[in-house]
């Protein structure tokens, strides 16, 4: 069998600090990384994903992008300024049919 030797060398911990500098250092600068989460960058991606998003659904679908940006934009208030319109609508077609139907009771002589 072979002896082998081995010698151990102990350094006093604050001689060692006094020397060696033990504190963490990169070989990178610190560059700040840039926000990229823009108006910009949601809009490309909505375009991109447009139909890839499901219709109807709890979270990620348009049916929730609807509800979270109806608490932004007042739907109730634009669905007022239509229903008249849509009133209006309603009676024109009344008076369209009775003018139809008279029309027809016209033209078969009842």
């Amino acid at each position: 069998m072979a002896n082998i030797r081995t010698k151990k060398t102990v350094y006093n911990i604050d001689e060692f600090d006094k020397v060696v500098d033990r504190s963490f250092t990169t070989f990178v600068d610190n560059t700040e990384e840039e926000d990229r989460d823009t108006v910009e960058e949601l809009m490309r991606l909505y375009e991109k994903l447009y139909y890839e998003l499901p219709i109807e659904g709890e979270r990620d679908s348009h049916e929730y992008i609807i509800t979270r940006s109806s608490k932004l934009v007042n739907i109730e208030r634009d669905l007022t300024d239509i229903q008249p319109l849509l009133d209006e609508i309603t009676q024109l077609r009344e008076q369209l049919l009775l003018a139809n139907q008279q029309l027809i009771e016209i033209q078969t002589g009842q």
